[in-house]
């Protein structure tokens, strides 16, 4: 007789054929999804794609009008179950962080805490200290940056343990600079606390630097769960390939396993003959060299980005321009002529439909 299978942990979250609708807009239309414990999932698409309603049912805030919800295997929604918000044992982070400005840094955070043990407060103590604010512990929150406001809103998220916390958009009230780092900070924090996350956010990169899976998010439903990798090299639709980045479309059509374009054959092997197909060319999908390598193009502009620079090339066949990334600088400038060849295995071949 065999040793029975070990069972596997039940998901910290688990989502199953989840609708809601709200009058004649249905926001959520079956979606099914699971949170690995520990993981950082990123829920990622257009405003009004039902992300933020989903981050709600999650956290009770909104009641489904049918499918389940479960928190580490308990059912708190559906099912007959109505678990209260304040009962599910998780927490919430919303863009706008929701400090009371009568309360210093420390009595925000122990606000939360209230009926919790002596150990959780200095385990708040100890989070303030490794986002760098212990000094600010007696401060209102009116005398912080918006990035320090950020990580105290983070910090009484996270100071009473809750099971998954839930992050609405929160990074999108701060600059580009502070948010990457901000964003870098929150990131190391909860993984070095363990701590389930499940974030809205409907900018691709932000959805890419920071989460584990990413759950690709359209009109009440999700087309796509990968890694943040995966979705972006291997989009399962027209639609994923367009969200997560820009990228010039040439139509066409599969002859023997391959769609032609200006710029020479590209394999395709899984797509049926004759199928009508976009061949998306992100600029890393173009190599550029001297004259004579590959086909023959003009600079139409030059971009400096820094460490890089983009090129806008005008090519044979081909309507606009296509831009190419150059990983230096460079020396092409516009009027320029270049030669330009593909780079295979970035180059996206996708059937063309139910991509609007």
């Amino acid at each position: 007789m065999t040793d029975p299978a070990p069972s596997r942990p039940a998901p910290a979250l688990a989502v199953e054929d989840v609708a809601c609708r709200f009058g004649r807009v249905q926001a959520l239309a079956g979606v099914s999804l699971t949170v690995r414990p520990g993981e950082v999932m990123a829920l990622l698409g257009d405003s009004g794609c039902g992300k933020s309603t989903l981050l709600r049912v999650v956290a009770g805030l909104e009641t489904p009008d049918s499918g389940t919800v479960r928190l580490d295997g308990r059912l708190v929604a559906g099912g007959g179950a109505v678990v209260p918000p304040e009962a599910r044992g998780v927490g919430l982070m919303f863009q706008d962080y929701a400090l009371f400005p009568h309360l210093t840094v420390r009595e925000n955070i122990r606000f939360g805490l209230k009926g919790q043990p002596q150990a959780a407060r200095a385990s708040a103590d100890e989070l303030l200290e490794q986002v760098g604010l212990a000094g600010h512990a007696g401060s209102y929150p009116q005398t912080l940056s918006g990035g320090e406001q950020q990580r105290v809103a983070l910090v009484r998220a996270l100071a009473p343990g809750p099971r998954l916390l839930l992050l609405d958009e929160p990074f999108s009230n701060l600059d580009r600079r502070m948010r990457d780092r901000v964003r870098e900070d929150t990131v190391a924090l909860l993984r070095r606390t363990g701590t389930t996350a499940l974030m809205v956010t409907h900018d691709p990169e932000e959805a890419l630097a920071v989460a584990t899976r990413i759950a690709l998010m359209r009109r009440g439903r999700i087309v796509q769960v990968a890694t943040g990798e995966a979705l972006y090299r291997r989009p399962g639709s027209l639609f994923a390939a367009r969200f997560l980045a820009d990228a010039a479309e040439i139509p066409a059509r599969i002859r023997d396993g391959r769609a032609a374009t200006p710029l020479g054959d590209v394999p395709a092997p899984d797509l049926p003959e004759d199928a009508a197909v976009q061949v998306c060319l992100r600029p890393e999908a173009l190599r550029v060299g001297p004259p004579g390598e590959g086909i023959a193009a003009q600079v139409a502009r030059r971009t400096f980005l820094g460490a890089a620079c983009i090129l806008h090339l005008r090519l044979p066949g081909m309507e606009g321009s296509v831009r190419a990334r150059l990983p230096d600088p460079g020396t092409y400038g516009p009027g320029d002529a270049v030669g330009v060849t593909l780079v295979p295995d970035a180059v996206l071949v996708l059937p063309d439909h139910d991509a609007g």
